[in-house]
């Protein structure tokens, strides 16, 4: 909260620019700081919100008056664009356009030798590539450069993610329009609508046979030699990334942000293994992050007519607290008559819905600057470290609500001469086989702090985890520490214990992992799925929990034949706790008619 409130003070309360250049270079001076700060204040606030905080209530009158100060602060910025944009036209001069990205940034990166890798990258905020950059640090023999261009408008994904692709004709855009809605923008005989033809038009302009085009969570699935192949002899490489616009459409955003800024610095770095030199990080367009406490919503004639922050109508009627601007201003063509209408602050049209605090598609800073974010290797490989590392790890009695771990990275090996090796290494928390489950409210104590998402460890000192996990339903899953960066040999711990997963009310799709997700009920014991049972030494007890996976119930009877009788079932009961921790469902003690039994949560009565 005191870094937001010092970032607000030092933008000023009016964005004070007399051209699109400068309302820009204010935005990434100051504006993107602001933001930033918003974002994390509202992702720390996220995992700590429902923990059992001393003076929670103070906290939380403290958090709705600095999300206030905010609001203000965007909103006044957003009425001195609008009425700039107004004033000076929505278009900037060509270096600022997103249209010319392709050809002004990409196109002569390809000339080089090996390949040049795009990530196309859905509402990858301005701020949050400021923070990408800042974590990517500064890399001997590389050149790393961030820059801002202004999305096309409206700043929706139909318009922006296609406008990176070269679709421009002298300076132009045909968007193509469907049911009043824009769905893509034509190159020649076709449209560019979905990542296989903006492939297809820039494997054109590159003209050369090879263009590989993947999603990150297919790069990640693959190594650095399967990478190699993969891109070997293209000029072009191509990643689209949806994780931040899905997650955020569905309310999830404040959980997996940074966890996809730390995926998009593994994936370079995968990359770079593989050979690629040079990297072009980019967006479609940005997002505002709302609050419900502060959130405005305004009308505009039928709560069909709009999406949540604009409006394409055929009539040329103004409205009060909105900014209209015709298509055919935009440089667009074959959009005669067409006008768009956004609000002039950061209020949310009426849509007659639930409001999602994440939103697009309106002329604000936060929504029109992109991030460019290139990257130059002068030389192939990412170098290394001399040593491999080990990670051992326990669970331990969680805390205010949360799963708790104790922790340690230390030396495994000495591959070569190394004078100290590294002294800290980057860590994640990482859920085994459940695809659908995601960490939240992340914490460290001890020899680790998490930042940008991450736990960063110093290598032999102890460290203690905190952490919740949050799913579409109940359940019990197995995490890991792993080291996601490929910049060192990390061997990757899985800890023996389950953990159990709180149900949240939306549905959580962070990024796809490889594995499939676990249905409601614990799945039946297979040649596949026996692994958990082997970390019960006790036979007895190994056939008990095999039976619960099996049929859901065992009696205590059954119990008894299984444990070696009474004095059996007795060491059974006094271990209980720690005996359920190694199970990957819920296991619950009932009495139903004087007879004690042992439930699966989820089986049937």
């Amino acid at each position: 909260m005191a870094t937001l409130g010092q970032a607000i003070a030092a933008a000023g309360p009016a964005l004070a620019a007399d051209s699109l250049e400068v309302a820009v270079q204010r935005y990434v001076h100051s504006g993107a700081s602001v933001d930033q700060a918003h974002r994390l204040l509202e992702q720390r606030w996220h995992g700590v919100s429902g923990a059992l905080l001393p003076g929670r209530e103070e906290l939380r009158a403290q958090v709705v008056r600095t999300r206030e100060l905010w609001h203000e602060w965007a909103d006044s910025w957003a009425r001195g664009f609008s009425a700039l944009c107004k004033a000076r036209g929505f278009v900037p001069a060509p270096a600022l356009q997103q249209r010319t990205l392709f050809e002004e940034v990409v196109r002569p990166l390809t000339a080089g030798t090996g390949t040049t890798v795009v990530f196309l990258v859905d509402a990858l905020r301005y701020e949050m590539a400021e923070e990408l950059r800042r974590e990517l640090g500064d890399p001997g023999a590389t050149t790393i450069e961030l820059r801002a261009r202004l999305a096309e408008l409206p700043s929706i994904t139909a318009v922006g993610m296609n406008a990176l692709a070269p679709v421009s004709e002298r300076g132009k855009l045909r968007p193509a329009l469907r049911d009043g809605a824009i769905v893509g923008l034509q190159r020649g005989e076709y449209r560019v609508d979905n990542p296989e033809s903006r492939k297809r038009a820039m494997h054109e302009r590159v003209d050369k046979a090879k263009c590989p085009s993947m999603s990150l969570d297919e790069l990640l699935a693959d190594d650095a030699a399967a990478l190699k192949h993969r891109i070997a002899g293209a000029k072009l490489a191509l990643v689209h990334v949806d994780a931040i616009d899905s997650a955020g459409e569905k309310g999830n955003g404040l959980m997996v942000f940074e966890l996809v800024l730390q995926r998009l610095r593994s994936a370079c770095n995968l990359l770079r293994e593989a050979g690629a030199r040079r990297f072009v990080i980019t967006a479609d367009h940005g997002f505002l992050l709302l609050d419900d406490a502060v959130r405005q919503t305004q009308a505009h004639g039928r709560k069909i007519d709009p999406w949540r922050r604009h409006v394409l109508s055929p009539v040329a009627a103004d409205h009060p607290g909105e900014v209209r601007v015709p298509l055919s201003q935009l440089d667009y063509e074959g959009v005669d008559g067409v006008q768009l209408m956004m609000p002039e602050g950061i209020a949310v049209f009426d849509i007659g819905k639930r409001t999602l605090s994440f939103v697009h598609g309106g002329g604000s800073l936060q929504e029109r600057v992109i991030p460019v974010l290139t990257i130059v290797h002068r030389s192939s490989g990412a170098g290394g470290d001399a040593m491999a590392y080990g990670i051992k790890a326990r669970a331990q009695e969680g805390v205010a609500g949360l799963h708790s771990i104790a922790a340690k990275v230390h030396v495994l090996a000495q591959h070569a001469l190394d004078f100290g090796g590294r002294r800290q290494v980057e860590l994640a928390l990482q859920v085994e086989g459940e695809a659908e489950v995601q960490v939240d409210g992340l914490q460290t104590r001890g020899g680790a702090v998490v930042r940008a998402g991450s736990i960063v460890a110093t290598v032999d000192a102890e460290f203690e985890v905190f952490f919740k996990l949050v799913g579409p339903h109940e359940s019990r899953v197995r995490i890991a520490l792993v080291h996601p960066m490929h910049e060192v040999e990390v061997a990757s711990c899985v800890l023996e214990e389950f953990f159990t997963v709180s149900a949240v009310g939306v549905r959580v799709e962070p990024p796809k992992a490889a594995t499939a997700p676990m249905p409601a009920e614990a799945p039946k014991p297979t040649a596949t799925a026996r692994a958990w049972l082997e970390a019960f030494t006790d036979a007895g007890v190994r056939e008990l929990f095999e039976h619960l996976a099996a049929h859901g119930v065992v009696t205590e009877d059954q119990a008894a034949k299984m444990l070696g009788g009474a004095r059996g079932v007795r060491r059974f009961s006094g271990a209980f706790e720690e005996h359920i921790k190694k199970a990957p469902f819920i296991v619950r003690i009932e009495t139903v008619g004087g007879v004690k039994r042992y439930v699966r949560e989820g089986q049937e009565r």
